[in-house]
């Protein structure tokens, strides 16, 4: 009878701590660079997909394939770390490893480092973590609800049973928004009444929040609520991007009535950019004439991205100028406010070369860069677009396909792209047609 051999031991290569540790310090660092370009002018989803992010992941995944050595000995303590990047990305390899307790407990008990542990839960990959969070959202206060439904509409999670459960007007202003958020992610008629209350709300933030809800379930009410605010004068940057893109000729000359006052000129300019209409771009140049500093760039944007026109060349930026671009906050995206750059434009420039092109532009058609806004051209906009510029994109195609492509423009670049390819297969109808003619919910 043979001897039995022993079966060969497998012995797993000691852990490079050095390595390790390398990973875990350039995924900090990377991080917070990824946040930056993912609210930048100067980067699109395919730049950022092949820089920051595809760095950030395998410094990410180094780090998961070293298990629970490298949890106890790296992870966990650098999830008490005073740089961001650290906590985040800490915590992301953790919840990518399974450990989702952990990481909801600190998230519960540290309030300094509680929005970058939320960045880490918002962006985790693991279906299962969705029930744990539901799970966890009934036990806990007011204000941390608040931050908890701002992961959960990040990762666009239905949670409509547990809403239903609250009393929507004794909630601080903050759960409401953060619950108004949430409901973009039920199904209708799952709370349609909450957002025809909150559409009256006295607090702004509230009132957009009911307003965008509504505009992505097709709600006529949230269309009127648009217009009404544009027509007298409110600062609303939903409400007038909504009108920008979905309104009629009268709708747009609205916006341009609003460039005579200071406090909306901003904003009026911001959503004119995105409503592509020749009256938007002869309103952008009267702006330009004026020679006004501090408008001059938003301007020159607006009527650039209308028409095609080049800025280079024309726009003379301050040496010691930066664009507006800070960090986004962990939570759910809100539309980005209009960017602000320092500078002087070569306005008898600009009015010469419309002089030549105004007449291919047509009156009721809409345009970006020159060239008609079809539905083609909206989806590849959001491929190449400057990242600042893709949240009110991702809006109008929420709103045009009812709520059924939202694109968290924030998430992992790999996700947005499915989504977008998702997208392409819907029928959104044509981007010139209002708002007005299909709304009736």
């Amino acid at each position: 009878m043979s001897a039995v051999l022993p079966l060969p031991v497998t012995r797993r290569p000691p852990l490079l701590w050095d390595v390790l540790t390398e990973h875990l310090e350039e995924a900090s660092f990377l991080w917070v660079q990824r946040e930056r370009a993912m609210s930048a002018s100067d980067y699109t989803l395919p730049e950022v997909e092949a820089g920051d992010e595809a760095r950030l992941r395998a410094h990410l995944d180094g780090l998961l394939v070293g298990g629970a050595p490298v949890a106890r000995r790296l992870l966990q303590p650098a999830l008490e770390d005073d740089a961001p990047g650290g906590v985040a990305s800490a915590a992301s390899v953790l919840l990518a490893s399974g450990a989702q307790a952990l990481v909801l407990e600190r998230w519960v008990e540290d309030a300094e480092r509680r929005p970058w542990l939320g960045h880490a839960l918002a962006l985790c990959e693991r279906p299962d973590l969705d029930a744990a969070l539901l799970e966890l959202l009934p036990r806990l206060a007011p204000a941390l609800q608040a931050e908890l439904l701002d992961v959960l509409a990040f990762r666009q999670v239905d949670a409509g049973p547990l809403l239903e459960r609250l009393a929507f007007p004794d909630m601080a202003p903050a759960l409401r928004v953060a619950a108004l958020r949430a409901a973009r992610a039920t199904a209708p008629p799952t709370l349609a009444a909450w957002l025809r209350e909150g559409m009256d709300d006295s607090e702004p933030l509230v009132r957009d929040a009911a307003i965008e809800a509504g505009l992505l379930r097709g709600m006529r009410a949230a269309w009127r609520a648009c217009q009404a605010l544009v027509a007298e004068g409110a600062v609303s940057r939903v409400a007038m991007l909504a009108v920008a893109m979905g309104g009629a000729p009268a709708d747009v000359e609205a916006l341009v009535r609003a460039l005579d006052r200071p406090e909306l000129r901003a904003e009026a300019l911001w959503a004119l950019g995105f409503s592509g209409r020749r009256a938007g771009a002869d309103a952008a140049l009267a702006v330009l004439r004026e020679q006004a500093p501090e408008t001059a760039w938003l301007a020159l944007w607006a009527f650039s991205v209308i028409t095609g026109l080049s800025p280079e060349g024309v726009f003379l930026r301050d040496e010691d100028e930066d664009a507006v671009a800070p960090p986004a906050a962990a939570g759910p995206v809100s539309l980005p406010p209009p960017e602000h750059r320092s500078g002087r434009v070569h306005v008898a420039e600009v009015e010469q070369w419309w002089a030549r092109a105004r007449e291919r532009f047509e009156p009721e058609g809409r345009y970006r860069d020159g060239l008609p806004w079809t539905s083609g051209a909206q989806l590849q906009a959001l491929h190449l677009a400057p990242m600042r510029h893709r949240p009110a994109l991702a809006f109008e195609l929420a709103v045009r396909s009812r709520g059924a492509c939202q694109v968290e423009t924030r998430g992992w670049c790999g996700h947005q792209r499915a989504r977008l390819r998702a997208a392409a297969t819907l029928s959104l109808g044509s981007l010139t047609r209002g708002f007005d003619g299909w709304m009736n919910a």
